[in-house]
């Protein structure tokens, strides 16, 4: 997913969340409405500038409207496979090392 798209979704989803129309966003952010569907569609990036407006009107900070949660989701979940991984070759690793202890005693 792009930059761009990721800060599209995440504007849609926390106007939404916000309870908040794209006319009442445009109103907060002191902009015409079919400007704040362009950004939502894509067809428009804003400024540095505007996206500390929006973040306000939403009352969230900047970052997030950037936050690609699924590429975090992507990488806890690979930390976890290889939490997994590694927990079960200790466990073969030890079984093998008692196996050997127990044929020699």
């Amino acid at each position: 997913m792009t930059l761009q798209d990721v800060f599209t979704v995440n504007l849609r989803k926390y106007r939404k969340q916000a309870a908040l129309t794209q006319e009442k966003l445009a109103e907060l952010c002191d902009t015409d409405p079919r400007y704040i569907g362009q950004l939502e569609t894509g067809r428009r990036c804003p400024s540095f500038a505007y996206i500390e407006k929006i973040a306000s009107a939403l009352s969230i900070a900047p970052y997030q409207l950037f936050y690609d949660e699924l590429e975090t989701a992507a990488v806890v979940m690979n930390i976890e496979r290889k939490r997994q991984i590694k927990t079960a070759l200790i466990e073969r690793v030890s079984q093998g090392i008692q196996s050997v202890i127990d044929e020699l005693c």
